[in-house]
């Protein structure tokens, strides 16, 4: 007899998470439009100011991003999400295809969290906010040497044409791995969630240490693609109740 749905979507599935977390993304994104100099804080942390020819201006570089092992840790780290949800989906279609039946939960719940990491780091982030909002990143604002000014969270300009600070892809790469940590066996699911969670916050961290990124942007990145995946695993639950009822009337 197959586990419960819930064991492979807790604690995502359910009205409760998805309120928490849509609450916690807005008053995330009030925060630093409130508070714009945390996010500027933040970033100077990891910046390196350098003497400049042109008074007036702020010349310098974020030390980090230059470091080819360090460089190396993030490309790795980039590519992770992606190669484990394909790995994942090929895996579940294999399962699907043998047994000629989408019925066992794992195999629904895995295909939440890859679509996830489809709607959210790929079309919502990606193609919606990178594309349209044109934030520019911390490196190219004329805080940190860039010729752009500082623009707060979720405030659309013309500064950046594409591939824009708001939000980082990264960040909701990264945290999809946290979806991912809910396929695991349920004795295991608390230390892979810890995990998962430390990895995609290490992972974000790089960015705003880079410069790509202002906390702001890792923060949000990473609450968007938890609220997807809240929606989606809640989507799941609500359609696979009927059959598990069904199933225990007869």
């Amino acid at each position: 007899m197959p586990r419960p749905e819930d064991d492979y979507l807790w604690p995502f599935a359910g009205r409760a998470p998805i309120l928490a977390l849509a609450a916690l993304t807005v008053a995330t994104l009030l925060f630093f439009n409130v508070f714009p100099q945390i996010d500027i804080a933040v970033s100077r942390l990891f910046f390196e100011e350098q003497p400049c020819a042109a008074a007036g201006k702020i010349c310098g570089s974020f030390p980090l991003s230059s470091s080819p092992v360090v460089a190396s840790i993030r490309q790795v780290l980039q590519v992770t999400p992606v190669l484990l949800a394909i790995l994942l989906l090929l895996a579940i279609l294999w399962r699907i295809l043998s047994r000629r039946s989408l019925a066992h939960p794992f195999d629904r719940a895995g295909l939440a969290a890859v679509a996830t990491l489809v709607l959210g780091a790929g079309a919502l982030v990606n193609l919606i906010l990178k594309e349209h909002w044109g934030r520019p990143r911390p490196l190219l604002t004329d805080l940190f040497g860039g010729p752009y000014p500082f623009v707060p969270a979720g405030h659309i300009t013309h500064y950046c044409a594409s591939n824009c600070s708001f939000v980082s892809g990264e960040a909701a790469s990264a945290f999809w791995l946290v979806a991912l940590a809910t396929l695991t066996p349920i004795r295991y699911r608390v230390p892979a969630l810890i995990a998962a969670l430390a990895v995609a916050s290490a992972t974000s961290l790089l960015r705003v240490a880079f410069g790509g990124h202002y906390l702001s942007d890792v923060m949000l990145g990473a609450l968007l693609s938890l609220l997807i995946f809240a929606c989606l695993a809640t989507l799941i639950r609500s359609l696979t109740r009927p059959q598990q009822s069904d199933h225990i009337r007869t």
